[in-house]
Formats: structure tokens, sequence, C-alpha cells
């Protein structure tokens, strides 16, 4: 596998962990109406980018497939 994609999916790891943390930690400290903007943001933000780190661990996988099917031993 090359490097680029480990760094890829290591960086989207911290990603979502870190948005998924503060999806829970910011609306705690937020009073009033700005709780609930600042839950429904990181929320979406958490799950957009949950998706797209899915998505290119499909791809990746998919292409590691591929490879080790034309390997012949």
């Amino acid at each position: 596998m090359s490097t680029w994609k480990v760094l890829v999916i290591g960086l989207f790891f911290v990603t979502c962990l870190a948005l998924g943390l503060a999806t829970i930690a910011v609306p705690l400290d937020m009073k009033g109406g700005e709780r609930w903007a600042w839950l429904g943001g990181l929320f979406a933000t958490t799950a957009f980018t949950t998706t797209l780190f899915i998505l290119f661990l499909k791809y990746a996988e998919r292409n590691m497939d591929a490879k080790a099917s034309t390997v012949r031993y």
C-alpha cells in the first residue's frame, strides 16, 4: 500500500475521532440556542467526514483485491 494512502487513512481517522468528540464536548459548554446550532453543525460535519472515510476505505480495499487477484504464485 502506498505511503500516501496510509497517511490519508490516518488523517481521516484522527479527523473523524476529533469531530466525534467535539460533537459531544462542545455543545455541553454552550448556552441557549447556540448549543443546538453547534450540535447540528458538528454532527453534520462528522457524518460527512465519516462517509468520506468509509468510501475511501472501500475504494482502497477494492484496489487491493484487484491487485491480489492478479498475483500468481
